[in-house]
C-alpha cells in the first residue's frame, strides 16, 4: 500500500502531467494564502483580501494543494454570493403538496446586487394554475458563511430560508437551509433543502417537505441555468 505522503506526491505528479507542467514548475508556483485584513470594496460582498485569494487560486496552473501533511497548502476559496447576480432560467417538477397539485414549473429569475452582502431577486414563472411571481431578498454573512433568503410568493405565502454555506477544494458549494414553518391550506408545512452550486452556469435546489409534523419526504428538484455571462 502506498503511504499517504507518497500517495499525495503521486497524485500531484499525475496532476502536473495533466496540466503540462513539470514537478519543478509546480514547485516554483507560490502557495496561495488569505492575507490579513478586511478591506472593503465598493460593489462587492467579499473583502479585497478574499477576492485576491480567489483570483490567486484561479491563476494557478498547478493543481491546488490541500492542508494535509505540513499544513502549508493553499487556503480554500470563500463563497462569493455575487455568483447569483444575473438572469437564470428555472425549471423543475414538484409533487402534490399543500402548495398545490403536482406540476411543472418554468420561469426566469433575475438577481441584482443591492449593497454590501444584500441581493434582491424576482422570479416570473408559470405552472398549471397560471402565472406567479416570487420577490426575494438574500443576505449573506461572510464571516459566519450564513445565508438568509426571504421569499414573498404571489400565490399567497412567504418563506424564510436560512442556513450555512459550505464548500470543498473542488470548488463546489452548498447552501444547507431550512425554512420556518407556515400554515398552508389548513396544514403546517416545513421545507428543508440544499442549494447545490456545481458550476458558474448551473445550480439546483433539492427540497424535502413535512406536513403537520410528519417525517420529511422528497419535494423534488428545481434547476437554474444561467442565461448571461457570469
Amino acid at each position: 500500500m502506498i503511504r499517504s505522503v507518497e500517495g499525495a506526491a503521486l497524485l500531484l505528479l499525475i496532476g502536473s502531467l495533466a496540466a503540462g507542467q513539470t514537478p519543478a514548475e509546480i514547485e516554483a508556483e507560490p502557495i496561495v494564502k488569505l492575507q490579513p485584513g478586511e478591506t472593503l470594496v465598493d460593489g462587492q460582498c467579499l473583502t479585497r483580501e478574499e477576492l485576491d485569494l480567489i483570483a490567486g487560486l484561479n491563476a494557478l496552473r498547478r493543481p491546488t494543494q490541500g492542508l494535509e501533511g505540513d499544513g502549508e497548502g493553499d487556503d480554500s476559496a470563500p463563497f462569493d454570493p455575487h455568483y447569483f447576480i444575473g438572469t437564470w432560467e428555472v425549471e423543475g417538477v414538484l409533487p402534490d403538496s399543500a402548495f398545490g397539485e403536482s406540476n411543472e414549473i418554468l420561469g426566469v429569475e433575475t438577481v441584482t446586487h443591492v449593497d454590501g452582502c444584500t441581493y434582491d431577486s424576482r422570479i416570473e414563472a408559470n405552472e398549471v394554475a397560471g402565472e406567479f411571481t416570487v420577490e426575494s431578498r438574500m443576505v449573506y454573512d461572510r464571516r459566519l458563511n450564513y445565508l438568509v433568503r426571504t421569499e414573498n410568493d404571489s400565490r399567497g405565502f412567504e418563506l424564510l430560508k436560512y442556513g450555512r454555506v459550505g464548500g470543498d477544494p473542488g470548488g463546489y458549494f452548498s447552501h444547507h437551509w431550512q425554512a420556518a414553518s407556515i400554515r398552508r391550506l389548513g396544514q403546517t408545512v416545513r421545507l428543508t433543502g440544499r442549494t447545490f452550486i456545481v458550476s458558474p452556469y448551473f445550480f439546483e435546489v433539492r427540497m424535502r417537505i413535512s406536513h403537520d409534523g410528519e417525517p420529511f419526504v422528497n419535494f423534488g428538484t428545481l434547476r437554474w441555468a444561467r442565461q448571461d455571462d457570469p
